[in-house]
């Protein structure tokens, strides 16, 4: 059978929930796909485009949980976007630093803007694709700082256990929601203003 970019990338997720991201290499998925590793290399020239396979993948297999209901509003749907972003990123380990600044394969999983229908009755295009960036920003970050702070879901880092930092970190989906709260709420006001 014909090794793919799939299956490479494949290995890659499974890995990674195993070794983390700076545990995985090249070598390390040729051994789990029972190949040499300059095999791999025929089909992906270093680590950063596995990285944007590996992203690729998440992406499109979360791609059914992404999709908004139809009886959303669009604000709602930009919110229900960074919950299924956060959620697709916490199933695997350091599942936010491996989609942070990477290139999706497949453009065509992007979709049209959750805002389409203020952008249709007269909003800027551009700008609203500045805004939804913030908020795709906003949930990349938080994840990846999330990651750090629990490495695997539950299991709290203990460098950070201090009675000072217990309130902030207690209940991380209740931070999360009060950040996205925020930005939500500034973003809409920032295309409200202009």
């Amino acid at each position: 059978m014909a090794l793919t970019r799939q299956d490479i990338a494949r290995s890659g997720l499974r890995l990674l929930n195993e070794v983390g991201l700076n545990g995985l290499t090249l070598r390390l998925i040729a051994a789990d796909l029972g190949v040499k590793a300059p095999a791999l290399y025929w089909h992906m020239k270093n680590k950063q485009e596995l990285l944007d396979e590996m992203a690729t993948q998440m992406y499109a297999d979360s791609a059914e949980d992404r999709r908004p209901p139809d009886s959303l509003g669009e604000w709602e749907a930009v919110a229900h976007g960074a919950r299924t972003l956060r959620r697709m990123m916490l199933s695997y380990r350091d599942g936010g630093k491996v989609f942070a600044g990477t290139y999706l394969g497949d453009t065509g999983l992007v979709g049209r803007s959750p805002l389409w229908r203020s952008i249709e009755a007269g909003l800027d295009e551009r700008r609203a694709g500045q805004a939804l960036f913030t908020v795709y920003s906003y949930v990349v970050g938080f994840t990846i700082e999330e990651q750090a702070v629990y490495p695997k879901p539950g299991e709290l880092d203990e460098r950070y256990r201090s009675e000072a930092a217990g309130d902030l970190l207690a209940d991380v989906g209740e931070r999360f929601e009060d950040g996205l709260s925020m930005v939500l709420s500034g973003a809409r006001q920032w295309l409200e203003a202009k």
